[in-house]
């Protein structure tokens, strides 16, 4: 395990595939998903999912999902935006009715509807092998 106390790059080697996550139990579900013939996706789903398990405090599915991916054998990168989405009555005039001149950052007016599992439904179904089973 890398120890995050001294800075610098862990050597490292594959000769098929590999990942990396902040927890040894979310790397090794993402190396399963791809020794059973899942691809990048698949494995980076799988990952995100274990962490919401493991790492409750930092990830879950009460969150949002951002992704870059460049699938094999092409040279475009996509861009996935899952961020949650406001409820359809928190308009821009809502807000300045209520009297605020910006977003508020707390609270209960700050709150969207979390977009990580759509992301990663969306996700599977478009760039995955194996699909959110």
């Amino acid at each position: 395990m890398r120890d995050f106390q001294f800075p610098g790059r862990s050597p490292v080697r594959a000769t098929e595939a590999m990942a990396a996550t902040s927890h040894p139990l979310s790397t090794l579900a993402a190396i399963d998903m791809l020794r059973s013939g899942g691809n990048a996706m698949d494995a980076a789903v799988c990952a995100a999912a274990v962490q919401a398990v493991v790492e409750p405090q930092s990830t879950g599915i009460g969150g949002d999902c951002f992704v870059l991916y460049c699938p094999k054998g092409q040279g475009e990168v996509i861009a996935f935006n899952g961020s949650g989405r406001a409820p359809k009555a928190a308009t821009v005039d809502w807000y300045r009715d209520k009297g605020f001149n910006v977003l508020p950052l707390h609270g209960p007016h700050a709150v969207t509807v979390p977009g990580a599992v759509d992301a990663w439904c969306r996700l599977l179904e478009d760039h995955g092998r194996k699909g959110l089973a």
